[in-house]
């Protein structure tokens, strides 16, 4: 949810359900406990006075830095034994296999 809401500066409880494939309801849930920990914010939305949107505080960025990094070193770990050919193959497989399209 940080991830996605960073990448777009900001992106209505309803958008982030629909790109995050979770039901609406558990999404209100999750931006009320990202809240509370201070780690995102609801703006209120330029142009729809009955949106707001879910905005990543400076500590959500750190945070969010940090799980990449833990993710990366993670991801380092587990396929150390592919080549990096195999594991652009492998990145694309996975892509692919999450693209809604």
């Amino acid at each position: 949810m940080l991830s996605a809401s960073a990448a777009r500066g900001g992106l209505s409880q309803r958008e982030l359900g629909e790109i995050l494939g979770v039901d609406p309801s558990a999404v209100v849930a999750l931006v009320d406990d990202l809240e509370r920990a201070g780690l995102v914010r609801r703006d209120p939305h330029p142009d729809d006075r009955r949106t707001r949107l879910v905005v990543v505080t400076a500590a959500g960025q750190v945070t969010l830095a940090e799980t990449r990094e833990l993710a990366r070193r993670v991801d380092d770990g587990l396929l150390a034994a592919l080549t990096p050919t195999e594991r652009a193959t492998l990145e694309t497989l996975l892509e692919r296999l999450t693209d809604p399209s």
